[in-house]
Formats: C-alpha cells, structure tokens, sequence
C-alpha cells in the first residue's frame, strides 16, 4: 500500500496553523493575566527559548527521514521503552484535545449560534474533523494550501485597519512584576507553541515528499506563526490596554469589532472568525490523526480508518464531561495542560534526542546527516 505524502509547502501551513490555533483568541488573555503588559516580550523570549525544541524535533527527523515519531522512538530507546514513549505521545492529543474543543465551543455558543446546544456543536465539528481525517492527509494537506489566501488576507486587513490607533505608551513601564510570573508565562508560551508541535511528528518526516524543503518548512511555519502571535499580542496591548485585554475573554475579537469602512461596512470581527475556524480546524484534525496514529501503533491495527470514528466520539464526550465552566477549562488550560505538554513535547524529545546523540557518537555517525536523495 502505497503512503500518503504531501509537499512541503502543504506541510508549512499545517505547521502554521497548528501554532496558532486557539491561541490567536487566547494569548493575549492567558499571558496578559500572567505578565501584563510584558506579554510582548514574552513572545519573543518564548519563541527563542524554544527553538532548540524545535531543532531537537528536526533533528530526530533528520536520523530516521522515513519514519513518524512512533517508530523513531523504537530504534532509539528499543521496542519496550519505545512503545512507552508512544502512549506518552498518543496521551498528549488525547487529553489535551478537550481544553480546544470545550474554548471553541464556548465562542461559537457566546457569538455566532448563541441557543444552540454544546452538543450539537461538538458534534457538528468533529463530524467534519473525521470526515478530513478518513479522506486522508494528503486530502487535508491539499485544503491547508487552498486556504492559505483565507488566513492570511483578513489577518493583514486586520492588522492594518488596526495599526495607526496603536499606542506603544502602553507597553510601559516593562518588567515590574514579579518575576515567577514571567517563568510561568515563558512556560505556557513555549507548552504551546514549541512543545506542541510534537504532535506534527505523526506525520513528519515520514509523509512528506521531500525532506530537506520540509525541514524549512517546519522552520517557515512556526517563525511565521510565532509573529503573528506576537503581533496579535502588541496590538491587544497597544489598541485596547493591558486592562481591557485581561477583561475580555476573547481580546482578539474584542479588537476586530472596533474595526469599520466608515458606514458601508461593519461587523468586520466576522473575519476573525473566518482565521480562526480555520486553524482551529486544522489543529482538532491533526489531534484526531495523531492519536488514531497512536492507538494504531500501541495495540498494531493495521486498518487505521477504523479507529477514526470511535475516537472522534470520545473528543466529543471528553470536553463535554471535563468541565462544567471556563473558569475549570481555564484553570486545566493553564495547569495540567500546560505540565503534560512540556514533559512529552518537551522533556521526551530531549530525552531521545540526548540517548540518540550518545548511540551516534558511539557509531561514529554525524550529528546532522545530509539528507539523502532517496530521503526527498
């Protein structure tokens, strides 16, 4: 059976969207309530920090070009401890699914279909996600690159329509708050942003086409999503306040509704909501794939397909049975959620990473290998 590849530039996009996530809707808030009105920097020191989990993921993928992360966890650490490492990794989308689905919920029943049941919701969008994922990655691989002029073109719209009315005095004074504060909220950034792209070694490098292209593209797609995390982060501080940021539980779409075309056009936040079921879509879609990947791997069927439906009900019970408010989804969000994140898309690649390093060095094998004609 042959397997499903997709290109580099599809691979970009779902990089991209995968860092932004919710997080274009949430950022502002969870890190404005953490550091105020150093959530900027925060963003960028975060993005710094963690590029190196980010090379580590590479780096892994650069030994093992034709394999996804469950395999290359077997030829490091061997078969047991490799499977071990493969239910940490199919843990992490499983547990963590119900903080994305339980936030986007709570926007669509508070701003677009206000009377309608979670439920329905729920059910409703994970009906799409598993259509998507029995079709295949490279079927929603070729629907990231379509929907490419559709993220970006109301984010730049956004992004200037809202630019002349920043007031950069409000990012002063910098650093006047404690500084466990700023750890924490370096720690959710980079739970979110670096740790969670784990979750695309279910996929890399070992369905996509050409190897060397993709590790740019994995570069491409989280420098890029990071600025705009950055740049929707300073204009929520600039545009609306750190005050106001912290207030509104969706800041990001408190901001788009201040936008207007004098008279003729209004309601501009509609937008938004076009970016974000976007990426929100591609994120809950990668989740559902890694994990039936997972499962597949851990108890070796071979029919993956068959898994995809009872898995996708199970995203729809878990968040409606995890939380009974925002307020707990909030406080998963920011506590356990972020904690499982760093330690498997943290601590476990840096775990691989040291113990493949030393079986390289002992091999006499290099650090990076170049990558192979056949790899691409």
């Amino acid at each position: 059976m042959a397997v499903e590849r997709i290109t580099s530039s599809q691979f970009r996009m779902l990089v991209l969207y995968s860092t932004c996530s919710t997080s274009i809707l949430s950022m502002p808030l969870i890190l404005g309530s953490m550091s105020g009105r150093d959530s900027w920097w925060i963003v960028l020191l975060g993005t710094l920090l963690g590029a190196p989990i980010i090379f580590m993921l590479l780096t892994l993928a650069r030994w093992y070009p034709k394999k996804t992360f469950f395999h290359m966890s077997q030829a490091i650490v061997g078969k047991k401890l490799g499977l071990l490492c493969a239910i940490c990794f199919t843990l992490l989308p499983l547990l963590t699914v119900s903080t994305k689905l339980h936030y986007s919920t709570a926007f669509i029943t508070t701003h677009l279909l206000v009377s309608t049941p979670t439920v329905i919701i729920v059910g409703l969008c994970m009906t799409v996600v598993a259509m998507a994922c029995l079709l295949g990655i490279e079927s929603f691989g070729r629907t990231a690159e379509l929907t490419t002029f559709f993220f970006f073109a109301p984010l730049i719209l956004l992004f200037v329509m809202k630019w002349p009315e920043a007031d950069f005095e409000r990012m002063l004074p910098i650093y006047r708050g404690e500084t466990a504060d700023y750890i924490s909220a370096l720690l959710f950034y980079i739970s979110i942003t670096a740790c969670n792209s784990i979750i695309l070694l279910s996929i890399y490098p070992g369905n996509v086409s050409n190897k060397k292209k993709a590790e740019r593209a994995f570069w491409q797609g989280f420098l890029i999503a990071c600025l705009i995390l950055f740049l929707v982060t300073l204009l929520c501080i600039t545009v609306l306040g750190p005050e106001l940021m912290i207030a509104s539980y969706f800041p990001m779409f408190t901001l788009s509704q201040r936008v207007s075309f004098g008279d003729f056009a209004q309601r501009v936040e509609a937008l938004l909501t076009i970016i974000w079921f976007i990426t929100i879509f591609f994120k809950i879609t990668l989740y559902l794939y890694a994990t039936v990947r997972g499962f597949s791997f851990i108890f070796n069927i071979k029919k993956t397909k068959t898994l995809i439906l009872p898995i996708a009900l199970l995203f729809v019970f878990i968040p409606l049975q995890a939380f009974d408010n925002s307020a707990k989804d909030y406080e998963f969000y920011v506590g356990p959620a972020m904690w499982l994140s760093l330690l498997i898309g943290g601590l476990l690649p840096i775990g691989l990473f040291i113990i493949g390093l030393v079986k390289r060095k002992k091999k006499k094998q290099p650090l990076l290998p170049r990558h192979s004609i056949e790899s691409n």
